[in-house]
């Protein structure tokens, strides 16, 4: 741990992030501030969270966090690796980590102010990773082991460098969608080969009609399996698979609806996501689209009298193949749409 006459160093885990820009193009001024804003980002390396120490503590005329926070960043722009501070408020929250099932609990202290550096477009771009390398292993300014300054570092045989617990993560105040490289990956192959796809429509929102969770699926009706639904199975066991079926056999069918009986075909498509599958209607480049207004009517669930309490009760609306039987007769297949549709946005994965 590294302490100065007002400061302790947490090495501590939060989310922020930023990108890489050319040294030439990285301004370094002594003295100036960089503070974090939205613009920066949406992935970062947390180096370092500092905060002043109780009264009792203080040693000598050393560094306040703050001043220390500024050097840190004066002396990672030196290097071309851009860097701001962030001040937070005290606070205690778990934090995502780009580990597979983990996570990790960060305190931020009152009065403490982190150092967060690069701007990167996504957690496994190559100069992240060199970034936090090189910040991690090589990257040792003076100041921190300056006795003048009351800096103490922990001699450690596993901490190849004072910063060596920087971390990637994403900027706390970064307003758009931060995509997830290796979650990405993982609904990409989720998705693969599934024909109408929500991946391949070419909008920026679609209308989600209906929601497939597992364990609640009614039985599933014929249908070959694909490459995706091999991953369901292997991944998410049998309740997924079905699942997933439930919802292509859906899209297929809403795309069909005049041959069973329906005044129009539907432009649907299906999303396959970690715990569920979701069928979507329609593509648009905005939410205001008013050709969304008529779909939500068409498509909501509608309030109904409970026969044995006489209150309404909002029931989803069906669907069902053929729309229309005969006495007697049973419908192939049925589906129950979503109470609340809802615009989503289409992931822009590449």
């Amino acid at each position: 741990m590294i302490s100065f006459r007002n400061l302790f160093l947490l090495c501590t885990v939060f989310a922020c992030c930023c990108s890489t820009a050319a040294r030439a193009e990285v301004e370094a001024i002594k003295g100036k501030k960089y503070p974090l804003t939205a613009k920066h980002g949406p992935w970062m390396i947390m180096v370092a969270s500092l905060r002043n120490v109780d009264e009792d503590w203080r040693k000598g005329e050393g560094l306040t966090a703050e001043e220390a926070a500024d050097q840190l960043v004066y002396e990672l722009r030196r290097t071309g690796i851009p860097a701001y501070t962030w001040a937070m408020d005290e606070k205690v929250e778990q934090i995502s980590s780009p580990q597979p099932n983990s996570s990790r609990r960060y305190v931020a202290q009152h009065g403490s102010i982190s150092v967060l550096a690069g701007n990167f477009p996504s957690n496994n771009h190559a100069d992240a990773k060199r970034a936090l390398d090189y910040i991690k292993k090589k990257f040792n300014p003076s100041f921190l082991g300056d006795p003048k300054n009351g800096g103490i570092l922990p001699r450690s045989k596993d901490r190849t460098g004072p910063l060596s617990r920087a971390f990637l993560t994403a900027n706390p105040l970064y307003e758009g969608e931060i995509r997830d490289a290796e979650k990405d990956s993982f609904i990409v192959d989720l998705n693969a080969d599934q024909k109408f796809s929500l991946l391949q429509n070419k909008g920026r929102f679609s209308l989600v009609v209906a929601t497939f969770h597992g364990g609640s699926v009614m039985q599933v009706s014929g249908s070959d399996a694909t490459r995706a639904m091999g991953f369901f199975d292997r991944n998410f066991g049998k309740s997924l698979d079905e699942c997933a079926v439930r919802a292509m056999e859906l899209t297929e069918a809403l795309r069909s609806a005049r041959k069973h009986g329906y005044e129009e075909d539907f432009e649907a498509w299906v999303f396959h996501e970690k715990y569920k599958s979701m069928v979507s209607i329609g593509s648009f480049t905005s939410k205001d689209d008013p050709r969304i207004r008529p779909l939500m009517a068409r498509f909501s669930g509608k309030n109904r009298r409970n026969p044995r309490t006489g209150e309404d009760v909002l029931v989803g609306e069906s669907f069902t193949v053929p729309r229309l039987t005969k006495p007697g007769q049973v419908a192939k297949d049925s589906w129950v749409f979503d109470g609340t549709p809802y615009v989503m946005e289409i992931p822009q994965i590449r």
